[in-house]
Formats: structure tokens, sequence, C-alpha cells
């Protein structure tokens, strides 16, 4: 009975050192099982974090491109509506100096008119003036033949070579001063009836030749023969 309880004892004894060698490397392969999934796992949440930071950074990245994006939008929109502003401005300018320009246009065409009718009197009285010129030129050859003709019968002294460059109305007005002294031009004008811009010319020419003399002291001006031709028309007269 004993040898039976002892092969009993021996047989449970075997079945349980089975059963726990079995359940001892059951619990260790779920140990070892359990440290691979939880490595497994550690790898998995590491990696996950590892998404989750790079997801986070992302995000980080397109809040500052937005809020860069954002603050370059309002400068742009800014922009636009100080351009569209401007444009504005400028479009009042341009229709006020339509406004201006139209009426400078009107009040040039009402200059241009007036310009016209004024240019049309001038014409006209340009016209009248060149007839009374020619009609003064034609009067004064008249009356420059007169006084040479006067002059060649009344002055027997053009033989002088002294006196052989003047013309016969130079010689009439010498042959006035040497009979009746000192004269101004109005005095000698009436006397060659000729134009008083004509006299005064002639008694400059003499003056600046040195027939006659010029007293500077008053105007008009007083002409005078020199003593010179004085005595070359005293001589001459004596000889005829």
């Amino acid at each position: 009975m004993e040898i039976i309880l002892l092969i009993l004892y021996a047989i449970l004894f075997s079945i349980t050192s089975i059963f726990l060698f079995i359940s001892f490397k059951r619990l260790k392969d779920v140990t070892l099982e359990y440290e691979k999934a939880k490595r497994l796992i550690d790898d998995i949440i590491f990696s996950f974090n590892k998404d989750i930071q790079r997801q986070e950074e992302k995000i980080q990245e397109i809040a500052k491109n937005l809020e860069s994006l954002s603050i370059k939008r309002e400068k742009e929109i800014e922009e636009v509506n100080s351009a569209i502003a401007d444009i504005k401005g400028r479009l009042e300018i341009l229709s006020n100096y339509r406004d201006n320009l139209s009426a400078d246009h009107e009040n040039l065409k009402n200059k241009v008119d007036d310009l016209i009718a004024k240019n049309n009197e001038v014409l006209e009285r340009v016209g009248k003036i060149e007839k009374i010129v020619s009609e003064e030129k034609m009067e004064t050859k008249k009356e420059i033949k007169i006084g040479e003709d006067e002059a060649r019968s009344s002055i027997p002294i053009k033989g002088n070579v002294t006196l052989a460059s003047l013309t016969e109305t130079e010689l009439k007005v010498l042959e006035i001063l040497a009979k009746e002294g000192e004269k101004t031009v109005p005095e000698i004008r009436e006397r060659i009836k000729l134009t008083r811009e004509h006299t005064a010319r002639l008694l400059k020419s003499l003056y600046a030749r040195g027939f006659v003399e010029r007293r500077d002291d008053r105007i008009p001006f007083v002409y005078r023969l020199n003593k010179e031709m004085e005595e070359i028309l005293k001589s001459e007269k004596l000889k005829t």
C-alpha cells in the first residue's frame, strides 16, 4: 500500500513537475512575448510620438506661413487700397484738368479770333501806311528834282574840286548857310522843300564830311558853314 502511495506520489510529483515546467516555460514564453510586445509598443509609441512631433512642427510651420501670408496679404491689400486711392485722386485731377483745358480752349479760341480781327485791322492800316509812304516818296522825288533844278540855276561854284562831290541839293544848303547864316533843320527844310528826315540826313552827312559845323548846345541842332567853306564860297563868288 505504501508502495502504491509512493508510486502515486511519484506520479503526481512528476505530473506536477511536468506541469510546473510547462507552466514555467509558457510563462517564460509569455514573458518574452510580453517584452517583445512591450518593445514593439514602445517603438510604435516612439514612432507615433515622432510622427506627432513632426506633425506639430508642420502645423507650426503652416501656422507661421499662414501668419506671414496673412501679414503679406494685409500689406498687399493696403497697397492696393493706397493705389486705388491714388488713382482716384489722379482721376479727380484729370477731371479738373479736363474742365480747365476746355475752358482754356474756349478762351484761346476767343483770343485767336480777336488776334485774327486785329491782324486784319493791322494789315488794313499797313496798307494805308504803305500808300501814304509811297505818295510821300513820289512827293520827295519831285521836291528833290525841283531843288536840284533851282540849285543848278543859282549856284555857280560846282567847278571847285572841293565841292565836286556835292549834289545840287547839298550845294544849295551851303549857299543858304553862306547867305543867311546858321540854320536849324526845320528852317533849312522849309527852304529846300524836302522831308524832315531827308533834310536831317543831308545836314548830318555835310557835318560828317567837314563842310559844316554844328552847335550841340540846343535842340534842334544849329548848323553853320565852317571857315574854310566860307573862304571857298567867297572865292568862287569873286570868280563869278
